[in-house]
């Protein structure tokens, strides 16, 4: 019985390696047996995966974020593990026997393709790489599109970059769009940034008053976030317009950090604080008013 059992485990074990043998598709005068196909799954699903725990590990390291900025490591980790899958790639090809001069005709056929539909993709691709290079937009920069949307670079990849709003909406923006068209970088050469709150008053209203007024009740709250203590941005008040029914003014202050990210909020702010200041000095706040004379008419009678 042992005799018998063994000769049919020596039989499986036969058939079963010509059957892993057993060609499946010819390419290339390459063929391709259930084993090999077996071997390129097993490499290209392992190169991804140390691709993706090398990308995870490089952007939650505590030890890498002390040494890198975010950007730089935006920059380390995707350009790491695009070199990762691409080695993974030409090694799982190689694994059955396939190397890059036998992918002439799939070349030849992705050059067509490329000529007719993958043109974006590629741009894309290459305006990533430009992107991730020339640093003109890093990850925490504040951008403004060109749709007036505001937000934080928060992933740049090859194909598209990450633009999270104040609203927490994450906007995908294809990367060449940022090589053809004019994107405003509010944090690019710095995090400080200029904010103009306006208000306005009434006609006959003291210049000198209002702007003491304001500057008073700003620096006595000391919650607000402008700078303070640096000369050329210091908060100002400046006129603007002599409108129908009121003196426009803005207010000019500067913010920095975190707070640059924070404009509709902090003009908010601002305006409540300078509304309570004017209202409790007793300055008049204007509002669009109309004017109705009425004409009478003589009586001629009939």
């Amino acid at each position: 019985m042992k005799v018998f059992f063994t000769f049919l485990l020596l039989v499986s074990f036969a058939f079963a390696g010509e059957v892993f043998e057993k060609s499946l598709i010819s390419f290339g005068g390459t063929t391709v047996s259930l084993f090999t196909l077996t071997k390129f799954v097993s490499i290209f699903t392992i190169g991804f995966l140390i691709g993706w725990i090398y990308k995870n590990k490089i952007m939650k390291s505590e030890k890498i974020k002390l040494k890198l900025s975010s950007s730089n490591r935006t920059l380390l980790a995707n350009l790491g593990y695009y070199f990762i899958i691409f080695l993974t790639i030409i090694t799982s090809f190689n694994s059955i026997g396939l190397n890059l001069s036998s992918l002439t005709v799939v070349a030849g056929a992705l050059s067509v393709g490329i000529g007719f539909g993958l043109q974006n993709i590629v741009s894309n691709f290459i305006s990533g790489i430009i992107l991730m290079f020339e640093k003109s937009i890093e990850v925490g920069h504040y951008i403004e599109l060109e749709n007036g949307v505001r937000g934080v670079v928060s992933d740049i990849k090859l194909r598209a970059t990450t633009i999270t709003t104040g609203d927490h909406i994450d906007i995908l923006v294809p990367n060449s769009h940022f090589i053809q068209n004019n994107v405003i970088n509010l944090t690019l050469s710095d995090d400080y940034l200029r904010l103009k709150i306006p208000f306005g008053v009434a006609y006959g209203t003291d210049i000198t008053q209002v702007e003491k007024v304001i500057y008073e009740a700003i620096d006595k709250n000391k919650k607000l976030p402008h700078i303070r203590d640096m000369e050329d941005k210091v908060p100002k008040v400046w006129m603007l317009n002599m409108n129908s029914s009121s003196l426009d003014f803005n207010l000019i202050i500067w913010i920095k950090g975190d707070n640059t990210q924070k404009g509709l909020g902090i003009t908010s702010t601002y305006l409540i604080e300078i509304y309570n200041a004017l209202n409790k000095s007793g300055i008049v706040i204007p509002f669009p008013q109309l004017d109705l004379h009425i004409k009478e008419m003589p009586n001629k009678g009939i």
